[in-house]
């Protein structure tokens, strides 16, 4: 094998290592995929732009390409231990080094950390293990635009930014010689970072302390200055930038100018008011691997600080530019752009989207999930890293344009970020979701103003639907500040509640939870009992028939990408599904129809509830949505067939996986022969027909024992009173029926203890209740 050798001779070379994974780059499109990848159990590396770069055994990697997220193999057989990201800002790593991937700025790099510690000279390499990232999808945060009145805002507020005091503070730090971390010099520059946050009014100066190992036990302290918001106190920005420099360098524009930005942001906003919580962070230890920023991203993700934005300054002053800054970002570029926006209106600066690198301090908080912008020069410094990084070499009014439109920026998402007022729903002892027969049951909720939002009063409701009909609404009372007694009506056996919360909200109107179109539903059982369910991980006995050309059903990891309204994986994560025509490219039904067959189920013993979630495309082509997809079922083993459902032409039929529910008794008569059908077809020109089915299951909610109506009712009135006492007395003592009940409702009812019979016990009972008012009955399966 032919290895690179570094510039020092160093050689490293790596051959097939035991226990070593494979690299691949997952690509994430939105939160179901996030998801996805979660629940594989991947051991992550790398958070880019787009999606994540994970490291997989070869039973992981086969449930990526089950789960049908779109992935790319980058390297073979890699341990963890060995991968390096590059900290340097420059390319001159990959002169020395293995690159094993590089993409915008970010690169990783095939390492031996004990060969590296013994160079004479670091070259800035760190392990992915110093922070793995998070997995997940984060929607775009929505901003409210940019009134003419703001702008005056902005404009008076960009012209709070001094160049004398951006040039006083960038030669008092380049004095503090060489800023290296563990050094007299660094704690010093420390000291006076804090004096100057307090000499700006701040009265909330923290010094967070850390150790890293740097040949020994090392001290490291960032310094931090709290500004509470008005509005929205725990909703952050961050603003933040290292003071540390390498030890061969007075560390000017690296980084004296984004410390020196960050103190001149802090000194305007102090006596500005703001609606969220601005924290303003002098990093340490950035130039040994960005650990003042894990350190503090680390304890905010595991706090669950909810931090919008964070802004980090970086090298802003290079002498060779004037109009033009690179904007590196995280997966979301909203708040970039509006740096673009307010650079290019306000100062004439252009931001330039660079993508992703890990060369600086907004790194571990965009490996941590959150919003992030790293602002640089465009032409990169030529004396970095060197005796000659000065303030000669710094320009000022490129760098107090860069402030400005950073200031600009951040005071910018303070205002337009911010959470709109709202109403929140919270639910202590959770939601039923299965009734007692006859039984009113009640639940608790919270309902609050969020983000600053009011709750109008008397304003919230319950709506309830019984069986499918209308929705009627339902006024809570409330029985405590906030707090709310939700009463569900009692209904009867076989019958099913669906309902949502309502409440408005003084400026933004009415607030539902959960949405009116997928309510809570809620199934009156005593027993609840699967009666089949299946997955598609093994056959089970579904069969397939149709005229179709081509594309018929059938049992799989789903091949084709997602390229042409193919679901790109299951529904469930398990791997397989039944789907049409599966295959990579052409994968859709042609010319008839493909009928998928379930087993036969036996629902003699009374109604079920079934339950599937289905994927249906056919929007393209070149005569798309003239198509649809039919759901049927049978109770005389599929010589007959009843419509279940039709998806299409248009509406539900531009794929996604979506799930639906029905009960049987609905419509036909539960049997002991019941399937169901599932027909894709293709019968107009032009279209591409693409179904899938998955998480299929048949479930009997019963009651037992409740046909009787109100336990101790033996008259049937619905009251349990004198009338029902002679009944009881006259069959107990007497032998006489003289009941009135329902005629296949025998004296059961009147089984007030439960012990299996009608005895002179269950007459004391209902005395007790009926003259002395002495109660509950000791058993009570059904009540009002």
């Amino acid at each position: 094998m032919k290895c690179k050798a570094t510039l020092l001779a160093l050689v490293l070379c790596f051959a097939t290592v035991a226990n070593a994974d494979d690299l691949f780059k997952v690509k994430i499109y939105d939160a179901d995929d996030a998801h996805r990848l979660r629940a594989i159990g991947v051991d992550p590396v790398v958070s880019l732009t787009d999606g994540y770069l994970v490291l997989a055994d070869g039973a992981v990697a086969e449930r990526l390409h089950a789960a049908g997220l779109e992935h790319t193999l980058i390297a073979r057989d890699i341990t963890i231990d060995r991968l390096a990201l590059d900290g340097r800002m420059d390319r001159k790593n990959v002169e020395d080094f293995p690159l094993i991937f590089e993409e915008d700025n970010l690169r990783l790099f095939l390492v031996d950390f004990d060969e590296l510690a013994m160079l004479p000279e670091q070259p800035q390499l760190y392990p992915v293990t110093a922070g793995k990232p998070t997995i997940e999808y984060n929607e775009s945060p929505q901003l409210v635009d940019i009134t003419s009145a703001q702008a005056v805002d902005l404009d008076s507020l960009i012209a709070k930014v001094e160049r004398d005091s951006l040039e006083s503070h960038l030669e008092r730090l380049q004095a503090f010689y060489r800023r290296y971390t563990g050094t007299d010099s660094v704690y010093a520059a420390r000291d006076w970072i804090a004096a100057k946050f307090t000499s700006f009014g701040y009265d909330s100066v923290v010094i967070d302390s850390f150790q890293i190992d740097l040949g020994g036990p090392t001290e490291c302290q960032n310094v931090i200055a709290y500004k509470i918001g008005a509005t929205w106190p725990n909703q952050q920005i961050v603003v933040g930038a290292h003071y540390d420099a390498v030890s061969s360098s007075p560390g000017a524009d690296d980084n004296g100018t984004g410390t020196s930005g960050v103190l001149e942001i802090a000194r305007i906003l102090k006596d500005v008011e703001t609606e969220m919580t601005f924290i303003f962070i002098l990093f340490a230890a950035e130039e040994q691997g960005l650990h003042g920023s894990w350190h503090y991203a680390d304890e905010a993700a595991a706090r669950g600080d909810s931090i919008i934005y964070m802004l980090n300054l970086d090298m802003i002053g290079h002498y060779e530019n004037g109009t033009q800054a690179e904007l590196y970002h995280g997966p979301d570029v909203t708040f970039s752009q509006l740096w673009q926006t307010i650079a290019s209106s306000y100062v004439g600066i252009q931001g330039i989207l660079a993508g992703n690198t890990s060369g600086s301090d907004h790194y571990p908080f965009s490996q941590r999930g959150y919003d992030v912008t790293f602002v640089a020069e465009y032409i990169f410094s030529n004396v970095y890293h060197s005796y000659r990084d000065s303030t000669t070499y710094v320009d000022y009014a490129y760098m107090t344009k860069m402030v400005q439109a950073s200031l600009a920026t951040v005071y910018q998402v303070n205002v337009s970020a911010a959470p709109q007022p709202s109403v929140a729903f919270i639910y202590p002892g959770g939601v039923p979701s299965v009734l007692e027969p006859n039984v009113a049951e009640t639940f608790e909720v919270e309902i609050t103003g969020a983000w600053g939002g009011s709750v109008v009063p008397g304003s919230a409701q319950l709506h309830h639907s019984t069986d499918g009909g209308g929705f009627v609404p339902a006024t809570l009372i409330e029985i405590a500040t906030d707090l709310y007694g939700v009463t569900l009506p009692a209904i009867g056996c076989d019958s099913y509640l669906e309902f949502y919360l309502s409440a408005e909200e003084t400026e933004n109107g009415l607030f539902t939870d959960p949405d009116p179109a997928e309510p809570n539903i809620a199934i009156v059982a005593t027993e609840i009992t699967p009666i089949f369910a299946d997955n598609f991980q093994t056959n089970t006995g579904w069969t397939v028939d149709g005229d179709a050309s081509d594309g018929q059903w059938g049992r799989g990891i789903p091949a084709g990408g997602g390229l042409r309204g193919d679901p790109p994986s299951d529904f469930d994560a398990s791997g397989q599904c039944y789907l049409t025509d599966n295959v990579e490219g052409n994968s859709d039904v042609d010319g008839g129809t493909t009928n998928l067959y379930s087993p036969t189920f036996d629902l003699s013993p009374g109604d079920a509830r079934i339950h599937y979630a289905r994927w249906y495309s056919n929007n393209f082509g070149a005569d798309p949505f003239n198509d649809v997809f039919v759901v049927s079922i049978s109770n005389d083993d599929g010589q007959n067939w009843t419509l279940v459902e039709t998806v299409g032409p248009a509406e539900e039929a531009s794929g996604g996986w979506l799930e639906y529910s029905f009960w049987v008794a609905d419509i036909v008569t539960p049997t002991a022969q019941m399937k169901l059908r599932f027909a894709a077809s293709d019968l107009a020109g032009g279209s591409v027909i693409e179904a899938a089915v998955d998480d299929f299951t048949v479930t009997f909610y019963e009651c037992v024992g409740c046909d009787c109506g109100v336990w101790g009712d033996l008259n049937g009135d619905g009251e349990v009173d004198p009338l029902d006492v002679s009944f009881l007395v006259s069959y107990v003592y007497l032998g006489l029926d003289a009941r009135q009940q329902l005629p296949d409702c025998p004296y059961e009812a009147g089984d007030v203890d439960c012990n299996d019979g009608v005895d002179p016990i269950d007459v004391t009972f209902v005395v007790n209740l009926v003259y002395l008012e002495r109660g509950p009955f000791p058993c009570v399966p059904c009540s009002p």
